[in-house]
């Protein structure tokens, strides 16, 4: 928030909003929540309470849909990542349409939003992984490969870092990847770049900075889930059991 109106004071047609969403939490999180609503007002922050656990694929999708922005940032609530890394985010998707705007000859500068340009971008930890390596166990190692066999088997390759929890969407890229994506839980992530391929729209991966939060909610006992998800969602497109509205 400090960050946020730090932006507001140095430009005021900078514009945002805190959405804060409660996976069914049983902690004091909904307590907290609030508390950043009444201290900011309901114009600046919002709560949703999703009552029961339903996983994060589909706490972010609650949240993205119920967003009003032009520039959606997903945002993990452990502070990995540091929010002024949004920058970078921000000034990549800027570029990309400025690009794409170029390109199109039916477009006129006085039309021109960011908000209609579908464009992803995902912060990545990439070009940390040779120096986690060195430090995680063996076996976290084996299981980090295997898994980024099975999503490049799944969704096909171009993207290094899919999980990491800090990515950024213009409001048109969100409106057709959230109302189409299915997966609740961890593998969200895959199955978005699975639908940016689908809708041609581009991804970029940013690398940001990354720091080993303790009490993560992943751990081995996550895996097979995680690869059940991932084996249902290539059953699900392959068969074209699971639809895709444009």
């Amino acid at each position: 928030m400090n960050y946020l109106k730090k932006g507001e004071a140095k430009d005021k047609s900078f514009s945002y909003e805190v959405l804060i969403v409660d996976d069914g939490s049983r902690d004091g999180t909904k307590r907290v929540a609030f508390d950043f609503v009444k201290k900011y007002g309901v114009d600046k922050v919002r709560a949703i309470l999703l009552g029961k656990n339903h996983g994060k694929g589909e706490a972010i999708r609650k949240g993205m849909l119920h967003s009003r922005g032009e520039l959606l940032l997903m945002l993990d609530a452990d502070g990995a990542t540091k929010v002024t890394d949004l920058e970078k985010l921000e000034n990549q998707i800027h570029a990309v349409a400025r690009k794409e705007h170029r390109g199109d000859s039916a477009a006129c500068d006085t039309t021109f939003k960011i908000s209609d340009i579908p464009i992803v971008a995902f912060g990545s930890r990439a070009h940390l992984e040779e120096k986690a390596i060195a430090t995680r166990k063996w076996y976290r190692n084996f299981l980090m490969k295997g898994f980024h066999l099975v999503v490049l088997l799944t969704a096909g390759p171009g993207i290094r870092d899919t999980q990491c929890g800090f990515k950024m969407f213009t409001r048109s890229a969100a409106r057709k990847l959230f109302t189409n994506i299915r997966l609740k839980r961890w593998c969200f992530d895959v199955e978005l770049v699975f639908l940016c391929k689908w809708f041609r729209i581009p991804v970029l991966e940013v690398s940001v900075n990354w720091s080993e939060i303790p009490g993560s909610k992943v751990n081995l006992l996550s895996i097979p889930n995680m690869l059940w998800e991932l084996a249902l969602m290539s059953v699900g497109y392959r068969t074209q059991m699971w639809k895709i509205n444009s």
